[in-house]
């Protein structure tokens, strides 16, 4: 993944599509490499004074944003002449997964003043901002809003959202109601978000009958063993908690190191 300067004379010269794409490899894959090669690769960018295109930004935005870098999406969102919705779109992700739920929403308001239409990206964003910075009401006028105001019909991925906003908030029979309300059936994004909320609040019974139903649906996801051994621990169910543990054993899974960043930028 490494550019160097001297194959670039070589062979053929790389295209706005060649830096999107690998910035976008970069920005998917764990692991602190991922961070450092794609800031080799912008830094590749500002050396040959390439063009900063709407694609080519948005591209570096979620790189930064998805690794922790929220001040360097920033200043990348800043120098930008032309940007897209995409870049927006970006550039509110990067803010609602980083802790700056309110700098998301503000943004997002901008957004529509520069007369940009929100997309269905869109609101995954805000909606992300609206669960973590736990702002309720607005979440859910803004969900209803989609389809009214704006033509977007909710997908899973909204729905996840929404389930998500509500159990952070302790709502858990709204959040279990909307899931039935749903046009299609809960995947494992959406029933994540309630597991997870489960957690949160030490709700043992709820999670479990949600838990059992995601190990039906990824039996060899180690995220979701760990988090019903958790809700069982928490609440001192020590067997079931124990089993849990037992049953992933069993299955050969074994939990994945995390690892952290920290941004000094």
């Amino acid at each position: 993944m490494m550019v160097h300067e001297d194959l670039m004379g070589c062979f053929v010269k790389p295209n706005e599509a060649t830096y999107v794409t690998v910035l976008s490899s970069c920005a998917n894959l764990d692991g602190w490499g991922s961070l450092y090669w794609g800031k080799q690769i912008h830094g590749y960018v500002i050396r040959k004074e390439i063009e900063l295109t709407a694609f080519l930004g948005t591209a570096l935005i979620d790189l930064y944003g998805k690794m922790g870098y929220v001040r360097s999406a920033a200043n990348v969102f800043k120098k930008m002449v032309v940007t897209e919705v995409c870049t927006w779109n970006a550039m509110i992700s990067a803010l609602s997964l980083n802790g700056k739920e309110r700098e998301a929403l503000d943004l997002f308001e901008k957004m529509k003043r520069e007369r940009l239409q929100p997309n269905a990206v869109t609101f995954v964003a805000v909606l992300t901002a609206c669960a973590r910075g736990k702002l309720v009401n607005f979440g859910l006028e803004l969900f209803r809003s989609m389809s009214n105001d704006f033509g977007v019909e909710p997908i899973m991925e909204h729905y996840g959202c929404v389930v998500d906003l509500l159990g952070r908030a302790g709502l858990f029979l709204e959040a279990t109601e909307l899931i039935k309300s749903m046009p299609f059936e809960p995947d494992a994004s959406v029933l994540g978000a309630l597991l997870g909320s489960c957690k949160i609040h030490g709700t043992a019974e709820l999670g479990n009958k949600v838990g059992q139903k995601l190990l039906e649906l990824q039996p060899q996801h180690c995220g979701r063993y760990v988090v019903l051994s958790s809700i069982n621990a928490g609440t001192e169910r020590w067997d079931r908690a124990a089993a849990v543990r037992q049953a992933m054993v069993h299955a050969g899974i074994r939990k994945i190191p995390a690892y952290s960043v920290i941004d000094v930028n």
